[in-house]
């Protein structure tokens, strides 16, 4: 890669979550109290519990992936007093699970003055939600354990209390993104740049898929990236018609087509890109054929995309193209459907999450990060490509966010030849 070393360990800055924070004190009645949880990671089996990874709403309202943890904010006679919970230090613990923050690290990295152990969250809760606060405001999308237990806490302990969900409301703002979460989205792309040309130079007839995807983490690896955005896609032939395939055992034929759907993370935002390369590398004919017309509908869709559209308008303008193209291969009839080979949507709105939060019925405004991955699969050619950037919606239009990725046949034959000669 050239130009700047993409930094991995980049974090948002501190001003981040305290703009978030006072944005969404706007929504909140006086006398009204929101609580928001990190979540507990679920019980695997004997003593393990899966990875645990703090709720991204929590995480954009205050930076910490400490589990547990719990910001409370009370509106009271106009003013905000917002206070943060977590875990105590404890030494025999961090033995075993790492480090945990101090409550004045945890202050830095929030904005937040008042932090407290978990400890005393009860008491507070029990002065916030007495007789003066009327209303209690939750994300009720967020679904984990710790937000179960309290639940049932909450209705024990205050059976009268109102509960106002404010999802809707963290929605829209996870919606647009602010200029940090642009810039680590496009640093994320930069790093998947790295990965993907790793898997370029790794696919071989005779290679199995677990060894591309290996190159690809290894790449990932070497800028301290240890999980990827999602489990990365990486699948030969057949393969490429299931369209979450997570089993990358199989070994790759010549003539064979390999798609990979593929995403670093950085700083916590992420990138999600699809490409599509010949084993041999060069292209048959159709397999030429059903590429470029995937090429056509993404341009359909970067050309679509302004403000004010709908993401719905944007995936019937793609299906439409795809139909027509289908048509002049002679693989739909005149009056065939589309649906037959264009499978999924070409759009999601991507960010914190992979799948970001999201209303799908919302008209697109700047700010906003969308993919752009149109998919047509025809099995009786064994042809199935999906080619995958993202893109940022501007006032007028869109702009890529993952430009230097390879993405013509011509680029994509050239740089495979290049390195297999290596």
């Amino acid at each position: 890669m050239t130009g700047e070393k993409i930094r991995y360990r980049e974090q948002l800055p501190t001003s981040f979550f305290i703009s978030n924070r006072t944005a969404l004190a706007e929504s909140l009645q006086d006398s009204g109290v929101a609580l928001f949880f990190a979540g507990r990671a679920p019980h695997k089996s004997a003593d393990e519990q899966y990875p645990f990874f703090a709720n991204r709403s929590f995480f954009y309202l205050t930076g910490i992936e400490q589990e547990e943890s719990t910001l409370m904010m009370v509106k009271k006679d106009g003013q905000l007093r917002t206070t943060l919970f977590i875990r105590p230090r404890d030494t025999i613990a961090e033995r075993w699970t790492g480090r945990r923050l101090s409550l004045e690290e945890a202050s830095a990295r929030s904005g937040i003055e008042d932090v407290r152990t978990l400890e005393s969250r009860q008491g507070s809760l029990n002065e916030a939600l007495g007789a003066e606060a009327t209303l209690l405001y939750m994300d009720q999308k967020a679904d984990d354990l710790q937000v179960q237990e309290f639940r049932k806490l909450a209705a024990e302990q205050w059976p009268g209390i109102e509960i106002k969900d404010l999802s809707a409301r963290l929605i829209r703002m996870r919606m647009v993104k602010h200029p940090e979460e642009i810039e680590l989205i496009r640093q994320a792309a930069a790093l998947t740049h790295e990965g993907i040309e790793a898997i370029m130079r790794a696919i071989r007839p005779g290679r199995f898929e677990y060894q591309v995807w290996g190159a690809f983490q290894r790449a990932l690896d070497e800028h301290g990236c240890l999980t990827p955005a999602f489990p990365s896609i990486v699948a030969t032939g057949d393969n490429a018609f299931c369209l979450h395939y997570m089993t990358p055992y199989s070994q790759i034929k010549d003539g064979d087509l390999v798609l990979i759907d593929v995403g670093a993370t950085v700083g916590g935002l992420n990138a999600d890109i699809s490409r599509v390369f010949p084993a041999s590398g060069r292209f048959s004919e159709r397999q030429q054929q059903i590429y470029r017309l995937v090429r056509e509908c993404q341009e359909t869709a970067f050309s679509s995309i302004q403000p004010g559209i709908l993401i719905k308008e944007v995936n019937d303008a793609c299906r439409e193209t795809a139909r027509k193209g289908l048509v002049a291969l002679g693989i739909l009839p005149e009056d065939g459907s589309a649906a037959d080979y264009y499978w999924h949507g070409v759009s999601h709105h991507l960010g914190l999450d992979v799948h970001d939060l999201a209303d799908r019925e919302a008209p697109l405004e700047p700010g906003m990060v969308l993919t752009v991955e149109p998919g047509v699969y025809v099995p009786e050619w064994r042809v199935g490509i999906r080619i995958e950037d993202d893109v940022l919606v501007t006032a007028d239009g869109c702009v890529m966010l993952s430009p230097q990725i390879p993405r013509e046949i011509e680029e994509i034959e050239s740089l495979m030849s290049a390195w297999k000669t290596e």
